[in-house]
């Protein structure tokens, strides 16, 4: 048989190639081989059908929290990513210099899936929900945060800051002052979580260049980049002119329904989709990717928008265009189907309020390399 699968009669969303449209898709040794109107389904081995389905390039979330054993916060990958549609997840802060080795070789290298990571400007990590990394700003160690990002240049994509009180006391200009000097140095971004600092969203954002990460955009927790009278601060406009990106970041206390809805209405979208998916938001109110996604579909986002912020935005966000987020003939068949499922779904934000939505999505298979995972 010419092809090992084809997935067939679903309707496939590749916003990277401009494809919105019905498509089957053919793969073999682990790529995409061949993507048509209609292939004949006698050259496959194995049949896919997917009619009713989205067919969309594996699922990328740029925040998650998988140092499992590693950093309290941690989940072990798998349950709530890999099979439920991610195929390449982003690992945000949960290590530092000084263990990113044991991240590396005990959760990293075993998972089938794609795990990638942000660096901690702080050396230990987020080794504590409650005892923040960045109080005593010594941790924050420029030298070797370069330096061990040079040395797993296929896994680190840049480093990852945290600057609210409970989490670096009065340190987090500081703090993303050399975070963004070691992303400099090594032309990779910085993710900077914003919420509850001492200082004002304005003193964090004017630090930050093109390419870099603002995350936990839509949060609750001022000062964020949406002002108590439902306004998106004039810095976050600025710092997105810069080429500054706003990702979303749900968490448990990041993502409340009313400044997303106020943000959207001043029209600033976010770039990318993201769960900053942790222990202490599983099973609620993250849940996982696909959720999240469907309280942007709730908040009216065209569904070819909410696929793009988490399969090619993201991808090019961490410098993985055309490798990532992509179903071009050629690339690894990471590939990610979804149900669009109608009736009456509860879907809750970081602070308790809830909605009701008319549709959701929900992961009906995962493909990695062309080998169904789920």
């Amino acid at each position: 048989m010419p092809f090992d699968l084809v997935i067939h009669g679903g309707t496939l969303i590749d916003v990277a190639a401009g494809i919105h449209a019905p498509r089957d898709l053919a793969i073999h040794r682990g790529r995409v081989v061949a993507i048509e109107t209609h292939i004949p389904l006698t050259d496959a081995a194995d049949v896919l059908d997917a009619t009713d389905l989205l067919v969309v390039p594996g699922l990328v979330d740029l925040h998650v929290h998988v140092d499992w054993g590693g950093a309290e916060l941690c989940v072990e990958p798998g349950p709530n990513d890999l099979l439920r549609g991610v195929t390449t997840m982003v690992d945000a802060g949960s290590s530092g210099a000084n263990n990113f080795a044991g991240f590396r070789r005990s959760v990293i290298e075993p998972f089938p899936g794609t795990i990638l990571a942000f660096l901690n400007i702080a050396v230990m990590g987020q080794a504590d929900a409650d005892l923040g990394e960045l109080h005593d700003i010594r941790y924050a160690k420029v030298d070797r945060a370069i330096e061990v990002a040079r040395a797993n240049p296929d896994l680190i994509v840049g480093l990852k800051v945290r600057v609210s009180e409970q989490l670096a006391g009065a340190n987090g200009v500081e703090a993303v002052r050399r975070a963004r000097e070691a992303g400099i140095e090594l032309g990779r971004p910085v993710m900077v979580h914003i919420g509850g600092s001492t200082a004002p969203i304005e003193a964090i954002l004017e630090l930050l260049g093109p390419g870099d990460i603002v995350t936990h955009a839509y949060t609750g927790w001022e000062p964020g980049m949406v002002d108590t009278i439902g306004q998106v601060v004039p810095a976050a406009r600025e710092a997105r002119a810069r080429g500054v990106l706003f990702d979303v970041g749900h968490g448990r206390g990041s993502f409340a329904f009313g400044k997303a809805e106020a943000a959207l209405a001043d029209g600033f979208r976010p770039d990318t989709i993201s769960t900053d998916l942790h222990r202490f938001n599983v099973p609620m109110p993250v849940v996982d990717l696909t959720t999240t996604m469907s309280k942007f579909l709730y908040l009216g986002l065209p569904i070819e928008d909410v696929i793009g912020m988490t399969t090619a935005a993201p991808a090019a966000a961490i410098g993985l265009t055309g490798a990532r987020g992509t179903l071009g003939v050629g690339v690894t068949a990471d590939v990610t189907v979804l149900r669009r499922e109608q009736g009456s779904f509860l879907l809750q934000d970081s602070y308790g309020a809830t909605v009701t939505a008319p549709e959701r999505l929900v992961a009906a298979a995962t493909f990695l390399a062309g080998r169904r995972v789920a």
